[in-house]
């Protein structure tokens, strides 16, 4: 059987923030093989206010899922770990976000998904999950390594590890 191999976001800002990532990542070893996990960050919310900091981290995964198929596993986690139906168009407080960062050798524009993620240069904390899970490695998919996108970025919102007590 074919394996995909994946990098995955997860994003959490409310109720138990290292609970919510934790389930998240069990739900998702059902469809898929973690191979590496990220440093836990936390930052400031991207793209809106809100007073609560998210908990940011990436995880590489090798699953038999298609990117379609996996977008709807994924969605099905976020609504059972009671992700609200989004009311607006903008962002929002969240339980999980969980979002296909990267899809090897996979490149996808439509209404549904775009892969790689369409945002991933612009968001210190995804560039500094992908620093975090590829070190200095050129990343194909991106034409670029996580380093150099990083001194690209204009992204100055406070981004910083996540000490786990």
């Amino acid at each position: 059987m074919q394996e995909y191999e994946v990098v995955i976001s997860l994003g959490t800002n409310l109720g138990d923030k290292l609970k919510n990532l934790k389930n998240a990542i069990n739900y998702i070893k059902v469809y898929a093989r973690v191979i590496n996990k990220s440093r836990i960050f936390c930052s400031e919310p991207w793209g809106y206010d809100s007073e609560n900091e998210f908990l940011n981290m990436g995880l590489i995964i090798k699953t038999p899922l298609e990117p379609i198929p996996l977008l709807k596993k994924l969605k099905g986690i976020e609504k059972k770990m009671g992700r609200a139906p989004k009311l607006i168009k903008s962002y929002q407080d969240r339980i999980i976000d969980l979002d296909i960062l990267i899809y090897k050798k996979f490149i996808i524009d439509n209404e549904e998904l775009s892969i790689p993620h369409p945002k991933i240069k612009e968001r210190k904390f995804s560039l500094l999950i992908l620093k975090d899970l590829f070190e200095n490695e050129f990343i194909p998919d991106l034409n670029d390594n996580a380093e150099k996108m990083l001194f690209k970025c204009g992204d100055k919102s406070n981004v910083v590890l996540f000490n786990e007590k």
